[in-house]
């Protein structure tokens, strides 16, 4: 069965216009299109400043037996190496100087294990403290002397921030409320100060796996929190209770973009991105048309801004569909199918690649779009592998 399709979806802007038709003479991979040299921005931008990408991003996946692995891949779908994990990751990151990749296990998962980018062998491994466990989710300091992960607090069922001594062979030193239940992706602020959370609300315990315990009264939210004081320097929530904020992307001038995964009933039409702008005092819910609301089916996995913070990805696997969205307007520019997918994260430019997002899906499948949202590579299938939700730029 066909995974990608580049026929058009819908008519909107000039430029997605103008892509719709480009779309058509897309059917072949697209080798070597010129992009401008740019860091990517969000996990993406504060962790890539200062320093040149290595053209790899790490993920987590399973092979067709179960077993679960850590993953560095070129942009172009090529794997460099795999190491096996005892339990199924998540989100991943990199320290901002050393060569070293953590990739987090998913919720109720109690290690993190950092890797050596160039080799794969593992530097260390971490361990939840008692009556905690990670969400799959971190991030470094600025200067990489500590590393922040979400955490439950699981017998008072409250999100923490764990903070680690990477200096200290990531001791835990202590830890900060999150704001909310159920703390998901974190990523730092590029003023360095803040830690921008996203507090999904849904209450789960080890015991019962991840079954949702709380959906009647759940309530989600966005907070910044200062990464030194642990205060909470501004917090929304969305426009129903039901709507779980969990994976976010923060572009270079501090725009905030976040994806919605609705726990309520499937006959209801909620906004599923969000936007929050350096100026603006509360969540900004984006209209989609009401015609990808039944294809959508109330789920967005991955979020990822260009450097120019003019364009954002949203991934709908449940609905096989790539959404990039217009951040000035506020306004769905495009989309593209592609079965599956969920992880997405924006790229620079290489000598074998152009600038732009890669987006993984849970078939081993490997896309590479260009920043007009066209594709430019693949996809590339990696036989015996199911990627997980994740990229991460290293």
């Amino acid at each position: 069965m066909n995974t990608f399709s580049t026929q058009p979806r819908r008519s909107m802007s000039d430029g997605a216009q103008r892509r719709q038709l480009l779309k058509a003479l897309a059917c072949a991979p697209l080798m070597g299109l010129p992009g401008g040299v740019a860091l990517a921005g969000g996990n993406n931008a504060a962790s890539a400043r200062g320093r040149a990408p290595l053209g790899v991003a790490i993920s987590a996946c399973d092979d067709d037996s179960g077993q679960h692995y850590a993953s560095c891949t070129s942009y172009s779908g090529v794997e460099r190496w795999r190491r096996p994990i005892k339990e199924r990751a998540h989100g991943a990151t990199r320290h901002p100087d050393k060569p070293w990749a953590l990739i987090f296990a998913r919720r109720p998962g109690t290690e993190i294990n950092v890797f050596h980018l160039d080799s794969g062998e593992q530097i260390a491994r971490i361990v939840a403290a008692p009556d905690r466990h990670f969400y799959g989710h971190g991030v470094f300091s600025p200067d990489g002397g500590l590393l922040y992960t979400t955490e439950n607090a699981i017998a008072r069922g409250e999100g923490r921030i764990g903070i680690y001594d990477v200096n200290r062979g990531f001791a835990r030193i202590g830890e900060f409320n999150s704001g909310g239940v159920g703390p998901h992706e974190i990523r730092l602020h590029p003023n360095g100060q803040l830690l921008v959370i996203a507090n999904g609300g849904i209450l789960t315990r080890p015991e019962t796996g991840r079954v949702k315990l709380n959906l009647d009264t759940m309530q989600s939210n966005l907070t910044l929190l200062d990464r030194v004081s642990g205060e909470i320097q501004w917090q929304d929530s969305p426009s129903h209770h039901q709507l779980s904020l969990r994976h976010l992307d923060v572009g270079r001038d501090g725009t905030i973009v976040a994806g919605y995964q609705y726990q309520g009933p499937a006959s209801d039409q909620r906004p599923l991105v969000v936007m929050k702008r350096p100026s603006g005092t509360g969540l900004e819910e984006l209209p989609l048309p009401l015609e990808y609301l039944p294809q959508l089916k109330q789920y967005i996995a991955s979020i990822a801004i260009t450097p120019d913070g003019q364009l954002a990805v949203a991934t709908a696997p449940r609905g096989n569909l790539i959404t990039l969205w217009n951040l000035q307007t506020g306004e769905l520019d495009s989309t593209l199918d592609f079965a599956d997918c969920a992880g997405v994260l924006a790229v620079p430019a290489t000598n074998e690649t152009p600038a732009g997002f890669v987006v993984s899906n849970g078939r081993g499948e490997w896309l590479l779009i260009d920043e007009d949202g066209l594709p430019a590579l693949g996809p590339v299938r990696l036989a015996n592998t199911h990627w997980d939700n994740h990229l991460a730029l290293m």
